[in-house]
């Protein structure tokens, strides 16, 4: 999938109003730069892409191979354009985000309790599900 290597993905508020704060009429987008950097958009809402990446059979097959290094760079860059983050920056976040956590190879453990799977969300540096905030 290559999306994001092709389109800058643009982000707008969940409500839906112009971003630059105007109200009413069609919704206005913003790079991930300016979405990431500001927090809330300007009427409150949350930024969401405006748009959400197909994915294969074939993309979810060779994913399922990568370290979570990597794969958390491929699912990254769907909405994060090259143009706004070069690959060897995101690569290197992604690389190091998790190493604090007791297995970056395994960052999240997943255990079965009787017919139910839970992800174990405090293995990261402070203990906390926040970690992976």
């Amino acid at each position: 999938c290559d999306l994001a290597y092709n389109n800058i993905m643009k982000y707008t508020s969940t409500r839906r109003n112009n971003v630059d704060g105007g109200g009413g009429g069609a919704p206005s987008f913003v790079s991930f730069q300016e979405a990431i950097c500001s927090g809330y958009a300007p009427d409150g809402g949350l930024y969401v892409p405006e748009t959400l990446p197909t994915l294969s059979k074939k993309d979810l097959k060779e994913w399922s191979r990568l370290s979570y290094p990597d794969l958390s760079f491929e699912i990254l860059r769907l909405f994060i354009s090259p143009k706004e983050v070069a690959d060897e920056v995101l690569r290197g976040i992604c690389a190091t985000t998790l190493e604090g956590f007791e297995d970056p190879n395994h960052a999240v453990p997943i255990r079965k309790l009787g017919s139910v799977y839970v992800a174990e969300l405090f293995h990261g540096p402070t203990f906390c599900f926040k970690d992976f905030g």
